[in-house]
């Protein structure tokens, strides 16, 4: 009887070391900043140029570069379907991204905005993916989860790195 009483503590202890996962839209959280990547657009000439983003490839991905706190920064994000008729089907949506601070556990509208079609081919088929453009704010540097939501329903989640305007800190 000890030995399953001894059995039972030590399991629940054991559980209560384990770490909780908040659900977001994106599924569960982990503070990981996420990966950058490379994909290729056609450059001024028409030929291919590659292009870095950071983010979840094949899903949700912002332009790979510096963001700065409390500013507008100009962004242009890219959205994937599963299939290239689920891409298609993304244009014309509203897109807003909820930020949540790390730190603080703060949550602000972060972007807000429209997806459209690629600039390199208005009419290429099947599309590849969809991009809105427009202005990314986050109030205060540190690690940010950016949830992405199209039309209202979770459409993937990244985490970045925040910085303080140079002169600031």
């Amino acid at each position: 009887m000890r030995l399953i009483w001894a059995t039972f503590l030590f399991v629940f202890l054991l559980s209560g070391c384990s770490e909780v996962k908040k659900e977001t839209a994106g599924g569960y959280e982990d503070w990981r900043q996420s990966p950058s990547f490379t994909i290729t657009k056609s450059g001024p000439d028409g030929n291919p140029v590659p292009y870095g983003l950071k983010g979840s490839k094949d899903r949700f991905a912002i332009v790979d570069g510096l963001v700065q706190a409390d500013s507008s920064n100009k962004q242009l994000l890219h959205f994937w379907g599963d299939t290239p008729e689920e891409t298609g089907r993304l244009l014309d949506k509203e897109v807003k991204v909820i930020g949540t601070s790390r730190e603080t556990g703060e949550q602000v509208t972060a972007f807000e905005g429209k997806t459209q079609i690629q600039n390199d081919d208005p009419v290429k088929e099947p599309r590849e993916y969809v991009e809105s453009v427009g202005y990314l704010n986050l109030p205060a540097k540190g690690l940010w989860k950016l949830d992405a939501y199209i039309d209202g329903k979770a459409s993937g989640s990244i985490v970045i790195e925040v910085h303080d305007k140079p002169g600031q800190q």
